[in-house]
């Protein structure tokens, strides 16, 4: 009795380097996690004039106290702000480096803003966009 040995397999050619699609899976992970973790690298640029920052913090705190709030800011840039209520005192003070000019703002617990009585008469409350709270030039760009 005689046993067969199986022949062998033909021999095949040794594979170097990866495929096409095995690229492109690596590289698309690639992107994927450069996606996922670049923006918490990345700082927030802001590009809002200190006059714009007072007014969406102003937004902010009336949002969050669910109250109308009062924005004074007189003409040499020192602004207060303060509640409706005439016992609640001051939420707020300091100085902005350039002034829009005297002027007080009424900011509602929506978002939206308007000048008081006194200010509405001035160019810069004339200015105003009372749904954004963002203040335009004369030519009705906004200011920067």
């Amino acid at each position: 009795m005689t046993t067969r040995v199986p022949p062998r397999p033909p021999h095949r050619r040794r594979r170097r380097g990866y495929t096409l699609l095995e690229l492109l899976v690596v590289l698309i992970l690639l992107g994927l996690s450069a996606a996922i973790v670049l923006p918490s690298l990345v700082t927030p640029h802001s590009d809002m004039t200190p006059l714009r920052e007072l007014i969406a913090e102003t937004q902010r705190v009336a949002a969050e106290r669910g109250e109308v709030l009062y924005l004074h800011i007189d003409a040499g840039g020192t602004w207060q702000l303060g509640g409706a209520g005439a016992l609640e005192g001051s939420l707020g003070h300091g100085r902005l480096p350039q002034s829009p000019g005297p002027l007080t703002l009424i900011v509602s617990p929506l978002g939206s803003c308007a000048p008081d009585v006194a200010s509405a008469g001035t160019g810069t409350a004339r200015a105003l966009d009372p749904l954004g709270c963002d203040f335009a030039a004369s030519d009705g760009a906004p200011l920067r």
